[in-house]
This record gives structure tokens, C-alpha cells and sequence, in this order.
């Protein structure tokens, strides 16, 4: 389980550099002999998705209702309890904090929901993601640690970054964490 939270919290914390892909000449093979698959041509970002050009074709509030609303009442069960933490409990805090961060960023595109374009044309929202995000890795490192306090200063984090973007965008959505 300890290697697990390493493993997540590496994967959360470290990002991908261009330094570590190994570069395919021009002739399309690469230093091991094979043939590379071509890279896809450059794509600037859409207004409709992301630079993929993907679209988000779910509601922003779904994401928040589903995604974010399981993830958040782990890290706040979590981090508000005194109750000892196993290995499956850390392990559980470190997938929510992945799902968090991943969470961040879908809600920068605009989903199918009627506000999702206004709210991410809006630089508040990003700032509020931006918050959000940090939260999220916060939280990711905390459970690659083990560290009660952390946890505990990442939960405030969280809590803070979802009530102030629900005090910007939907008042009714005010909460208090679960416990």
C-alpha cells in the first residue's frame, strides 16, 4: 500500500518534463530500431475543448456532483476525523487527491452545461480552479507523507478554494465539510 501512495503521489507531484520523451528522428525509427508512430500535427486550442480539440460534453455541475462532490468528502472525512488513518485510508486520500487535480483542469473547459462557457471565459473561475488545483496536490502530498498535519492544512486549503468559488458563481452551494 506504501509503495502505491509513493507511486500516486509521484505521478501527481512530478508532471511529465519533454526532457524524458525520447525524441524519434525523421525517419520515423527510433534508437531501439522501431518504427515510431507519427506525432500528431500541432493543434492550437479550441474554443470548444482543449488543445486536443476534444470537447467536454458533460455539464460542469456534473463533474462537481459526481467527481469532485466523492473525491472532496474523502479528503474532508479524512482530514476532519481523529480517528487513525490506515494504509487503505491514505491510499483512498491520495486517488481522491489525483482525481481532484484531473478535476481542476476539466472544469477550465467549457462542459454542455447552460453557464459552463461564461464561467470558464471568466477569470475569477480560473483563479478559483488555479486554488483548487493546489488543494488538490496539497492534499496529494500530505498522503504521499502520511502526514496528519498536512492533511489537515490541505484540507483547510480545499474547503477555502471550494467556498470561495461557490461564493462567486452559486451562493447555494455554500457547505460545510462533511464529517
Amino acid at each position: 500500500m506504501r509503495l502505491t501512495i509513493i507511486c500516486l503521489g509521484a505521478l501527481v507531484l512530478s508532471g511529465c518534463d519533454a526532457s524524458s520523451v525520447r525524441q524519434t528522428p525523421a525517419s520515423g525509427v527510433d534508437d531501439t530500431g522501431h518504427v515510431a508512430r507519427p506525432a500528431p500535427a500541432e493543434q492550437s486550442p479550441s474554443p470548444t475543448g482543449g488543445a486536443s480539440g476534444i470537447k467536454l460534453e458533460v455539464p460542469l455541475l456534473a463533474i462537481m456532483l459526481g467527481s469532485i462532490n466523492n473525491a472532496s468528502k474523502q479528503v474532508f472525512r479524512a482530514g476532519t476525523s481523529d480517528a487513525r488513518l490506515s494504509e487503505r485510508d491514505w491510499t483512498t486520500i491520495g486517488a481522491a487527491a489525483i482525481d481532484l487535480v484531473a478535476d481542476a483542469t476539466l472544469i477550465t473547459l467549457p462542459g454542455s452545461g447552460p453557464n459552463d462557457a461564461e464561467w470558464v471565459a471568466d477569470p475569477r473561475w480560473l483563479t478559483h480552479a488555479a486554488a483548487f488545483q493546489a488543494a488538490g496536490l496539497a492534499v496529494g502530498r500530505a498522503a504521499a507523507k502520511q502526514d496528519r498535519d498536512d492533511l489537515s492544512r490541505a484540507t483547510a486549503l480545499l474547503a477555502q478554494a471550494c467556498q470561495t468559488c461557490h461564493a462567486d458563481f452559486s451562493s447555494r452551494l455554500l457547505t460545510a465539510p462533511a464529517n
